[in-house]
Order: C-alpha cells, then sequence, then structure tokens
C-alpha cells in the first residue's frame, strides 16, 4: 500500500426514524433540520430504527437469494423483455448498462458493445396488486410459477406494503421541511389507483477483483437515481460508493447494520430547484480491498434492493411550492414541461432497450 492514498468514507449521517415519527418538539425539529442538511450536501442518508423493521428486510434479502440462485433458464421464464413498455422481469448480467448524462443512443450502444459488462442481474418488479381502475398502462409483474417458488408473489405484496408506508411518512416530513402546509401534497403525486413506484431486486455476481482494478468488468457503473428518492437496502458486503465532487473521488458508503439508506432522485432534485441533490453513485471494489494488493482477492457475491419511488406519470416535473429559488445542485438537464413518465422512458430505455428494440412508451 505503499504510495496509495486511503479513501475516506463519505459522511453520511444516522437519522433516528423514531425522532422523525414520535420524538418531542426539539427532537423532531433536529432530526428535520439534519435530513434538510444532509439532503443539500450529500443527497442521502442512513435511516436508523426505520418502520418497515430488520426482520422484513432480512426476510427480503432470503428471498433475493433464492431467486438468484435458481438456474438462469429457470429465471429465463420471467425475462425482461428489454422493452420501456414492458419493464418487469430478469435481466441478466451484462445484458444492461448504467450511464450518466449520455443521451445519444448510437453512444450507448457504443458502451454497451465495447465498455466493460455489469457484473450484475436484476429483477425489477413494481405494484403487485392488480390497477382498480382500467388501466392500458398496468404492467404485472412477470411471477415464477408458485410450485417454483412458493411464496414469493404473497412476500412482495407484504414487503410492497410496507416500503409504501414508510416512503409516504417521509414524503410528508419533506412537506414540512418545505413548508408546504398539506403534508400529503407529495405522496398525492402517487396515483391511488396504480402507484408507479418499482424495486429492483440486485445480485452483483462474485468476480476476482483485479477484473474491476484492470478495467475489463464493472459491478455498476456511476449513476444517479431515476425517480423522486431512492430507499436502498444493501447487505454488508460493501462497495457502494458516492461523489465528492469537491475532492474529484468516489467514497464508500459504508454498509450500517439496522439502516436503510434513503437518497435524494433526479426528480425530487428538480422539484427542489436544486436545494437537495441527486448524488452521482456507483458499485466498485469494496473499501477493504480497493487499496490493498487485489491480485488474488476474490469479490464476493453482492445483493441489495432498490424502492424508487416515483409519482403518477402524467405529472409535470417541476419546483414545489416555496422552492422558487435556485439551489446550487442541477445534475442533469431538464425540459421545461417534461412528466415522470417522459423522464423514466428515458432514462430506462437508456439503461435496458437495445437501439432496434420498440421504443413505447412505459
Amino acid at each position: 500500500m505503499v504510495g496509495i492514498k486511503v479513501v475516506e468514507p463519505a459522511q453520511v449521517p444516522v437519522i433516528d426514524f423514531q425522532a422523525l415519527s414520535a420524538g418531542t418538539p426539539q427532537q423532531r425539529k433536529d432530526a428535520l433540520q439534519q435530513l434538510d442538511d444532509a439532503f443539500q450536501s450529500v443527497g442521502l442518508i442512513y435511516l436508523s430504527n426505520h418502520s418497515i423493521g430488520e426482520d422484513l428486510v432480512k426476510e427480503a434479502f432470503s428471498w433475493s437469494k433464492r431467486f438468484f440462485d435458481l438456474p438462469d433458464d429457470v429465471k429465463a421464464l420471467v425475462q425482461h423483455p428489454h422493452d420501456i413498455s414492458n419493464h418487469r422481469g430478469w435481466a441478466a448480467a451484462g445484458t444492461t448498462v448504467s450511464s450518466q448524462g449520455v443521451w445519444d443512443q448510437d453512444e450507448i450502444e457504443r458502451i454497451r458493445e465495447t465498455g466493460p459488462a455489469e457484473k450484475r442481474e436484476v429483477l425489477e418488479t413494481g405494484d403487485p396488486y392488480p390497477s382498480k381502475i382500467p388501466n392500458p398502462h398496468f404492467i404485472p409483474n412477470r411471477v415464477l410459477p408458485e410450485e417454483i417458488l412458493p411464496g414469493f408473489e404473497a412476500f412482495t405484496k407484504k414487503w410492497w406494503d410496507a416500503c409504501i408506508e414508510q416512503e409516504l411518512q417521509l414524503l410528508q416530513y419533506l412537506c414540512e421541511i418545505l413548508g408546504i402546509p398539506d403534508k400529503d401534497f407529495l405522496g398525492k403525486q402517487q396515483n391511488p389507483n396504480f402507484n408507479r413506484s418499482a424495486f429492483g431486486w440486485n445480485h452483483y455476481l462474485s468476480t476476482p477483483a483485479r477484473s474491476l482494478a484492470a478495467g475489463e468488468a464493472t459491478r455498476l457503473n456511476a449513476h444517479t437515481d431515476y425517480g423522486q428518492f431512492t430507499l436502498l437496502f444493501q447487505d454488508m458486503s460493501g462497495g457502494l460508493e458516492l461523489e465528492d465532487e469537491e475532492a474529484g473521488i468516489f467514497r464508500p458508503v459504508l454498509p450500517k447494520p439496522g439502516t436503510v439508506i434513503v437518497q435524494v432522485a433526479d426528480m425530487l432534485e428538480r422539484q427542489s430547484n436544486g436545494r437537495w441533490k441527486s448524488s452521482l453513485h456507483q458499485v466498485s471494489t469494496p473499501h477493504h480491498l480497493k487499496y490493498g494488493n487485489v491480485e488474488d482477492a476474490t469479490l464476493i457475491e453482492r445483493y441489495s434492493i432498490g424502492f424508487f419511488i416515483q409519482p403518477d406519470f402524467d405529472l409535470v416535473i417541476k419546483p414545489l411550492p416555496g422552492c422558487e429559488a435556485k439551489g446550487r445542485w442541477s445534475s442533469l438537464e431538464w425540459e421545461d414541461e417534461i412528466t415522470a413518465g417522459d423522464w423514466l422512458n428515458r432514462r430506462v430505455a437508456l439503461e435496458y432497450q437495445r437501439k432496434d428494440s420498440s421504443k413505447s412508451a412505459v
């Protein structure tokens, strides 16, 4: 390690959800200020004592492992079609490409063909309940037959309900910070008949550390998240990194037991008019291996689950009341009248859809 400067972890605060939800007036005031400060600086927090509960999180990771341990030909029964009009199902490692600020499809194809492959497979799922109204845009989950993975579909409903409850509570606190009188203002932007939020169940394959160090492979390229904000559950293997723009480096976001990461995404940065930061992040070699001799090291499997909170697709993404003053952050360029659906279509298509495939709307 002679001559190698070890990068210190990102300074991400831990906020106790109980202080937000049931604290004294002073505790709530302090926690809300801490949340606002964190979103204005690093764009994310660790949330402890969250309402989802650690038992349910452990159960979710158990189901994730059971799914990804299945043979590829079985997972292919729910294969993602790589079509943005049907953004559900399993995508094999190396078939997606994450990017940031690259909008040209030819350039994305070049990256896909010549860049290092992402050693990550993913299962995309959404609202597990049928639409409450006739809805031509409803996308049902791709679900394996019950005899192959018994109980998984039932669990996805329990998991969905718990995550929806948590994110709606957090949206209320964001309205409180911004001084919006109606604390449900942001929550009401989600269609009550069909919620557009979604899960990404990620499995990072075991791979030689030297392949990442040599640029021959990657785990997840640098990107910002596409929706309003993300609940990110990660295991203890490490590898998540956050850009430090001032230092010009990526800093590790170390796993903390019992917490979920709450991260600002593109739409919330836009809605806060740059007050809050949609942070650039990636998954790379874990911190404990990155600065040592990785010649013979192997990156163990890594699992994470992202819950991507998204408003109704017809919503025009524009600054919220009280956010008229421009903040310091502008991670990506925005059109004045772009809807949530158009924004997500644009970003998901670059990640999943090949140039010659359908360009239908989600």
